[in-house]
């Protein structure tokens, strides 16, 4: 038996409807139960195993666990090593509000038709999801993360008898949208603000601008807000002054992004400017 330390922690996230439970469990067992949410669950470590509609199914490191509201199941370390992962719920309510943005026109919610999925594709996205609710991000990226997340997770692994719209040339609402994220660069926007502008879905306005513009819209936004950045730097303002102003955390949330797009840091490059105009 394993005699280390269990850690569990469940809390709500920033985003209305969503709960995170993260847990490295290594003798613990959960009685039958059922949620009156979805449960969207990826193993780490070691493996788990649960109760099910009347059989017993384990997961194993990087597999996902998905459990639909009302029902029954149970759930315990299923080796030696106990068993590591993290579980996100979300309420019928988020659910009905992705399923809308998703262009979804038919009745009824999505049902998981296996308790046990192996998705590559779909790892990627969760865990970078996982990885924008425990940091400070932009909520349209935020917001783009999600959208991919369920819309991957419903059409290949629901009954929810739906496909996406293929897009089309929206060069008016592009162009649009692009004029909105260049003078608003600096503001924490959301897809609903942008879709309304538009009056278009916001996933299919995600992926027209993709597909026209070549970048999404959060990451249209943050291109901008770098040059803006970079033209602050050849005055003699505070970089801390400038990270805020320009829509970044701080002042080491503007130099992750300015090296990843420039090759250098902020202060290297306002050096560099000012020898040169010297």
């Amino acid at each position: 038996m394993n005699t280390g330390v269990e850690v569990a922690h469940l809390h709500k996230t920033d985003i209305p409807g969503v709960e995170l439970f993260n847990a490295r469990l290594l003798n613990h067992s959960f009685d039958k139960h059922f949620h009156d949410s979805y449960t969207i669950g990826i193993s780490h470590r070691g493996e788990g195993r649960f109760w099910w509609k009347g059989k017993i199914y384990n997961t194993h490191p990087g597999e996902f666990h998905l459990i639909n509201p009302g029902d029954v199941h149970t759930g315990q370390v299923g080796s030696r090593e106990g068993w590591s992962f993290c579980n996100l719920y979300l309420s019928i309510f988020f659910a009905e509000k992705i399923l809308r943005q998703l262009e979804r026109d038919t009745q009824g919610l999505p049902t998981f038709t296996h308790p046990t999925i192996s998705d590559a594709s779909l790892k990627t996205a969760f865990y970078y999801l996982l990885q924008l609710l425990g940091d400070r991000r932009s909520q349209l990226e935020v917001d783009t993360c999600i959208l991919d997340v369920f819309a991957q997770l419903f059409l290949r692994h629901t009954k929810c008898n739906f496909s996406l719209t293929l897009p089309k040339q929206e060069t008016r609402a592009v162009t649009e949208v692009r004029d909105y994220l260049e003078a608003h660069y600096a503001e924490n926007i959301s897809i609903d603000v942008l879709s309304n502008l538009v009056n278009l879905s916001p996933h299919y306005l995600i992926r027209c601008f993709h597909r026209q513009v070549g970048l999404p819209p959060h990451r249209y936004q943050r291109n901008w807000q770098l040059l803006q950045a970079k033209q602050a730097l050849r005055t003699h303002q505070p970089l801390s002054k400038i990270a805020m102003e320009q829509g970044f955390y701080d002042q080491s949330h503007l130099t992750r992004y300015f090296k990843r797009m420039f090759g250098v840091t902020p202060a290297q490059y306002r050096k560099d400017s000012f020898v040169q105009d010297a």
